[in-house]
């Protein structure tokens, strides 16, 4: 597999240039604030939680990767999009168990 490899035939994609999706590339801004806005926050709170910076820069890492798959299109691009994304939804129903619901690691894993 090409990881360099140009991919076109989804979302808005209007060509194989560098802004061929701005709507898609410039959303992915909204993650960077996010992840900003959460950082701030977990600072304001003492900064001693790991688990909620890990998330925070976890949403980072959506924002970039994905605003780096919806501008270049490339097959390392897409790993850079769905690969934080993995990462985040298995990060937070492992949280979400553990806190919310309020399993034990090994449970929490299982149910993740």
């Amino acid at each position: 597999m090409d990881l360099g490899e140009q991919i076109d035939g989804y979302c808005e994609r209007l060509g194989p240039g560098l802004w061929a999706e701005p709507a898609n590339a410039l959303t992915n801004l909204a993650f960077l604030v996010a992840a900003a806005a959460g950082y701030a926050l977990w600072r304001r709170r003492g900064g001693v939680d790991g688990w909620t910076l890990a998330l925070v820069i976890v949403v980072a890492a959506v924002g970039v990767g994905s605003g780096l798959f919806h501008t270049v299109a490339t097959r390392w691009a897409a790993l850079a999009d769905v690969i934080p994304i993995a990462i985040f939804i298995h990060l937070y129903v492992y949280l979400a168990m553990r806190r919310l619901v309020g399993l034990g690691v090994l449970a929490a894993l299982a149910v993740t």
